[in-house]
């Protein structure tokens, strides 16, 4: 009977160090940490599929481009107000000259600006687009 046992544990050696082999592996597989997976939703047409297969990205990734809206943001201080609005950044500045005459001014980040003077009789309002003169319009009222 012992001739039969060596070959069987021969036998039996290849199929317990794949065992071992197997179990490592899983072993240092569970230490790397924690997956996750996120779940997701794409809303395209099917023809924005066709222009991937040729290589244009642009459609899928307008598709995968999240939709922030965030609130509006404001700081008020002695005439002088900073707010973003529409993600543009503004300045408005309000003073009262005199008794019945107000001064308005507000500029955005693309140098568009608007000001008014208003009196209790008359208002004048002027509008632009940086330093150009060009595009310089006003309107006066009585």
């Amino acid at each position: 009977m012992a001739p039969r046992s060596a070959p069987r544990s021969r036998a039996v050696a290849p199929g317990l160090l794949t065992l071992a082999g197997l179990v490592a592996s899983l072993v240092y597989l569970g230490s790397l940490g924690p997956a996750y997976s996120v779940k997701g939703v794409w809303q395209g047409q099917p023809s924005t599929l066709k222009d991937t297969v040729k290589g244009d990205f642009g459609s899928v990734m307008e598709g995968l481009e999240p939709k922030v809206t965030f609130p509006p943001i404001a700081y008020h201080r002695e005439g002088v107000a900073l707010s973003v609005e529409d993600g543009r950044l503004n300045a408005d500045y309000t003073a009262k000259l005199d008794g019945d005459t107000m001064l308005q001014l507000r500029v955005n980040d693309e140098q568009e600006w608007r000001a008014s003077l208003r009196g209790e009789d008359a208002s004048l309002r002027v509008r632009g687009q940086g330093a150009n003169l060009d595009s310089l319009s006003w309107e006066a009222a009585q």
